[in-house]
């Protein structure tokens, strides 16, 4: 009879388990703009100046990547893509860059994961065009709330890359941008984990596990 009635617990104990004990399922994506990533396919061989794919890093389901050039201050955009290059920007090999004025131009990339996951920005290059020393800055915002989550203040590369580690993610998305001379600095090696979410069932019934974990407890100190 005992058996019977601790049965079920034992069963909510062991999905309670599995839930905590299973891994996380991340996939991490790296944008270093090397390959065939050019072109309305995002499959041709790119040149100086040629407009990147928008499907370049897109994982179906996973994540979808889009990226643009605006105006600062008035957010109208110049250019649909953001631009290739081959080197000449600190000493990096294949970057992106976009805007064609070095003085209120800026660069935007974002990232939306799929349903059920968060997207996390881990760490991306920036260099300066022939040390041209013009300054820039780095944000990353919610997409969804426009919060900044991070701010690299500002910043001149120079003659070596600068790397930055934001470590923020969100299930909203990210909105990485780089500004106001996104013509002489450009950006590399966005280093990304996309992350499954857990259902709220599964952390539902992993509450209800501890739950009965602790109304059995208590049953026994009564007894």
């Amino acid at each position: 009879m005992a058996l019977t009635r601790i049965s079920p617990l034992l069963a909510t104990l062991g999905l309670s388990a599995a839930l905590l004990s299973a891994p996380a399922v991340a996939t991490d994506v790296l944008l270093d703009f090397s390959g065939n990533i050019c072109g309305t396919g995002s499959d041709q061989a790119c040149g100086n100046g040629s407009a990147i794919g928008q499907g370049y890093g897109d994982i179906a389901g996973l994540l979808d990547v889009s990226h643009r050039s605006f105006q600062a201050g008035t957010g109208a955009t110049l250019e649909g893509a953001l631009k290739y290059w081959s080197t000449g920007y600190s000493g990096l090999q294949d970057v992106a860059w976009g805007g064609s004025n070095p003085d209120s131009h800026v660069a935007e990339f974002v990232f939306a994961p799929g349903a059920g996951f968060r997207v996390t920005l881990n760490s991306m290059d920036f260099g300066d065009y022939l040390n041209r020393n013009d300054g820039s800055s780095a944000t990353v915002l919610d997409l969804l709330t426009g919060e900044t989550l991070w701010s690299s203040g500002a910043f001149d590369a120079g003659l070596t890359p600068l790397t930055f580690a934001p470590g923020v993610s969100s299930a909203n998305g990210l909105v990485l941008r780089f500004g106001p001379d996104s013509y002489n600095t450009a950006i590399d090696n966005i280093s990304l984990t996309v992350t499954a979410v857990p259902e709220p069932g599964a952390w539902a019934l992993l509450a209800a596990g501890l739950g009965l974990i602790g109304a059995l407890r208590r049953r026994r100190e009564m007894v």
